[in-house]
C-alpha cells in the first residue's frame, strides 16, 4: 500500500518557490481508507498528551500498519518535493490531529516545533468551510524552539501573530479528505480556521536528525545501539552525533556571582550537567564526527560515553 498518489516532479517546483503545495486528492485511496478505519477503530487507545503537545483538539499517535510503504515511499516522495537530504530524514511527529467541537472558529496563528522543517497534512474528515490558512510570504523566521507555544510565550506583545499578520497575504487552502498538503512549518505561521470536527494527519519531517517525541521508528534504534556500543565495546570507530532527542545546550547564570550551569536537555530525561569541553564537543559535532576525530586534552573517551549513556549523543557506525 503507498500512502501518495502522485508524482512529486508536479510540484517539486511550486516548493521550491513558495514553500509550500497543495495536492488535491493526493492520497492513495486505499491508504485514506486505512486512516479513516483508524480514527473510528483506534484513535482512542493511541492518545498523546504532555509537553509539547496542545491546542483545541484530541491528539493521536499514528501506527503504520504492516504493508504500508513505510519509510521507504513516504520518505522517497517528501525528500523528493520539499528537497530534503533523503539519507538524513527523520520523521519527527506523526498525529492525527482531532478538533474539538468548540474549537475557535478563528485561532490565532502558530509555527510548528524546530523539528518540523517539512509538515504534511493529510486530510481525513474536513467540515464544510473549514480550512487551512498559510502565511508564506512574511515574517518567515524559523522557530527556535520544540515546543510551539514556546515561540509565542518568548514574543513580544508587538510580535505575536494577531498583532503581526493583519494585512499579510493569505493563502487560504479549502482541503477536501484525500487532500495533501506541503509547507515550511517551523518556519511558516499558519492555522485551521473553522476547525471544529477536522481530522487531519500531519507527519513532520527533517534532515538533521532531530526528534524530540522519538516517534520515527530509528529514534528508539539508534538509542539501543549507542547503549550496546557503550557497554560492549570500544569507540573510537564510531561516529559520534547529537542525538535524536537532544534538545538545547544551555547556559544559566545564576544568583551564586559568577558561576554558571550548564547543561544538556534531552527530551523526556533530566538534563545532564556539562562542562566547556562537553559543550564545545556537543557544538562541534554537526552532522556526526568519528570519535577518535573528537578525542584530545579536553575530551576524554570517558565524556564521550557519559554523554552517550545520558542519550546527549548517539554513536553509530560509520
Amino acid at each position: 500500500m503507498q500512502v501518495f498518489h502522485f508524482d512529486p516532479a508536479d510540484h517539486r517546483e511550486q516548493y521550491a518557490s513558495e514553500g509550500w503545495v497543495h495536492i488535491p486528492a493526493g492520497l492513495d485511496p486505499t491508504f485514506l481508507a486505512e486512516l479513516s478505519e483508524f480514527v473510528s477503530g483506534r484513535f482512542d487507545s493511541h492518545q498523546v498528551a504532555g509537553r509539547g503537545i496542545g491546542g483545541s483538539k484530541e491528539q493521536a499517535v499514528y501506527e503504520f500498519p504492516q504493508g504500508v510503504d513505510f519509510p521507504g515511499h513516504l520518505f522517497d516522495i517528501v525528500a523528493a518535493v520539499a528537497g530534503l537530504r533523503r539519507a538524513a530524514m527523520t520523521l519527527s511527529e506523526r498525529h492525527i490531529k482531532a478538533y474539538d467541537p468548540d474549537a475557535p472558529e478563528e485561532p490565532p496563528a502558530h509555527k510548528d516545533r524546530l523539528s518540523s522543517q517539512v509538515s504534511v497534512g493529510l486530510s481525513i474528515d474536513i467540515p464544510q468551510g473549514s480550512n487551512l490558512v498559510l502565511y508564506p510570504y512574511d515574517h518567515r523566521e524559523t522557530n527556535p524552539f520544540n515546543v510551539s507555544a514556546a515561540l509565542r510565550d518568548s514574543l513580544p506583545e508587538a510580535e505575536l501573530p494577531e498583532h503581526l499578520l493583519p494585512g499579510a497575504r493569505e493563502v487560504v487552502i479549502e482541503d477536501q479528505p484525500g487532500d495533501v498538503m506541503m509547507f515550511q512549518g517551523s518556519s511558516m505561521w499558519h492555522k485551521r480556521r473553522y476547525a471544529a470536527g477536522a481530522v487531519n494527519l500531519y507527519l513532520k519531517f527533517n534532515d538533521f536528525g532531530s526528534d524530540p517525541l522519538g516517534e520515527d521508528p530509528v529514534t528508539e534504534h539508534l538509542r539501543a545501539a549507542t547503549v550496546a556500543a557503550v557497554r560492549d565495546g570500544a569507540l573510537a570507530e564510531l561516529v559520534a552525533q547529537p542525538a535524536r532527542r537532544l534538545d538545547t545546550v544551555s547556559r544559566q547564570l545564576t544568583r551564586d556571582p559568577g558561576r554558571e550551569v550548564l547543561q544538556a536537555d534531552v527530551w523526556g530525561s533530566k538534563p545532564v550537567a556539562l562542562n566547556e569541553a562537553e559543550v564545545a564537543l556537543l557544538r562541534g559535532l554537526d552532522g556526526g564526527r568519528p570519535v577518535a576525530d573528537v578525542l584530545g586534552e579536553q575530551v576524554t573517551e570517558r565524556d564521550v560515553r557519559r554523554l552517550a549513556e545520558h542519550g546527549a549523543i548517539d554513536l553509530v557506525a560509520p
